[in-house]
C-alpha cells in the first residue's frame, strides 16, 4: 500500500476528525517538546480514540523524516514546515462515489461545487477552504485537467482537503447532466455581462444546487457553461473588475448560504 507524510497541527487535526478521503492512519508522529500543548494534546487524544499509534520523537528526528519525505525532494527540501512537528503516516486519499452519494446522502439542502479546469495547487487548496468553511457538501472535478491529489494540497489547503468529499470524474457536462435529472439546479459563474447573467446577490436560489468554476484563464468551457440552468457574476462597482477565482468562490458561497439562512428563517 502507498504510503505519504501529512504534516502540520490543522492537517493532522481535520484528518483525525473528517478522515473524507478515508485514508488508513499507520501512526502519528509528534515532536515530543509539544505534547503538552493544547492542540498536540487534542491530536493524541483523537489517536488515542481510534487506536492509532503515536510516536514522540525529538524535534531533529521529526524534521529528517519531513526532509527525506516525496514532498520534500520535489519542493528541493523548501518550504517544509518541521517547527509544528506533527506528522501523519497515511495512505492515498480515496475519492468518493458520487452515485452512492445522491442516492444516499445528499439532500434538498446541498450545495456542491464543480471545479472546471482548476490546475492551480493554490487556488485549489483556498477554494477547498472556502468550501470547508461554508459547509459544501462535496467539491467534483474532471480526471483531467485538475489538481491532484497529494499531501502538498492538504498542507496548502490547511487540512480542508481532509474534511471535504472530491467527487472525480470522467465528464463534467455529463456529470451535470446526471444532477439535474437527479433535481439538482446548476449555477455557472461567470466574468461576462448580459440580460441573461443574473447578479450572484440578487436572484433566487434553488436547492439543492451545484455551482461551477471555470480556470481563470477561460472560464468554463463551452459546453459546461451551455449546460447550466442559471449564469451568474458578482457585481463590482470599482476599478476592477475581476477577482481571483479562490477570491470570488468565498464570496459566491457566502451568498448562498446566507440566501438559504435567510430563506429558512421566514
Amino acid at each position: 500500500m502507498t504510503q505519504e507524510l501529512l504534516y502540520g497541527v490543522n492537517t493532522v487535526l481535520s484528518l483525525l476528525k473528517y478522515n473524507a478521503g478515508k485514508r488508513k492512519i499507520f501512526e502519528i508522529i509528534i515532536n515530543q517538546k509539544k505534547r503538552k500543548s493544547p492542540r498536540f494534546h487534542e491530536i493524541i487524544t483523537e489517536a488515542s480514540k481510534k487506536s492509532i499509534p503515536v510516536q514522540e520523537l525529538d524535534a531533529k528526528s521529526v524534521l529528517n523524516i519531513l526532509k527525506n519525505s516525496a514532498d520534500a525532494v520535489a519542493l528541493n527540501k523548501v518550504n517544509i514546515p518541521g517547527d509544528q512537528g506533527v506528522i501523519a503516516r497515511v495512505s492515498e486519499y480515496n475519492y468518493s462515489d458520487l452515485d452512492h452519494d445522491i442516492e444516499n446522502t445528499l439532500d434538498e439542502n446541498s450545495i456542491l461545487v464543480i471545479l472546471d479546469g482548476i490546475t492551480d495547487v493554490g487556488n485549489f487548496g483556498s477554494i477547498l477552504r472556502n468550501c470547508s468553511a461554508f459547509g459544501v457538501s462535496g467539491v467534483i472535478v474532471p480526471k483531467r485537467r485538475s489538481v491532484e491529489a497529494n499531501s502538498r494540497l492538504s498542507k496548502i489547503s490547511s487540512g480542508a482537503y481532509e474534511e471535504i468529499k472530491i467527487y472525480r470524474v470522467t465528464n463534467i457536462v455529463r456529470t451535470i447532466e446526471k444532477l439535474q435529472k437527479n433535481r439538482f439546479w446548476i449555477f455557472g459563474t461567470t466574468l461576462n455581462k448580459g440580460n441573461e447573467i443574473k447578479d450572484a446577490a440578487g436572484i433566487k436560489y434553488l436547492f439543492p444546487l451545484a455551482i461551477v468554476f471555470g480556470s481563470e484563464e477561460r472560464g468554463m468551457h463551452d459546453l459546461v457553461e451551455k449546460s447550466c440552468d442559471f449564469l451568474i457574476r458578482i457585481q463590482m462597482s470599482g476599478r476592477m473588475q475581476s477577482l481571483n477565482v479562490a477570491t470570488a468562490s468565498g464570496i459566491f458561497l457566502y451568498i448562498l448560504r446566507r440566501f438559504q439562512k435567510t430563506n429558512k428563517t421566514k
